[in-house]
């Protein structure tokens, strides 16, 4: 923490990559741990993820047929 009225010191990815392989494995963990909120998707971002989801519907009905077809 830097006191109030002062700018944050920069810390070079060198240092924080140092400070970090120095730490025991919990400390890291929980380094590593931290929010991250979630993502408000634009129309564009969910037409792309709503085709994914309906064409893996419809692989998923066409394996299941192929499946269906060699057992008979």
């Amino acid at each position: 923490m830097t006191p109030k009225g002062q700018p944050p010191v920069l810390i070079s990815s060198a240092d924080e990559k140092l400070a970090l392989s120095s730490l025991e494995h919990d400390q890291l963990v929980h380094a590593k741990k931290h929010f991250i909120p979630r993502r408000h998707l634009k129309g564009p971002e969910l037409l792309v993820l709503w085709a994914l989801r309906t064409y893996l519907l419809f692989m998923m009905a066409v394996v299941v047929y192929q499946v269906w077809i060699a057992a008979h």
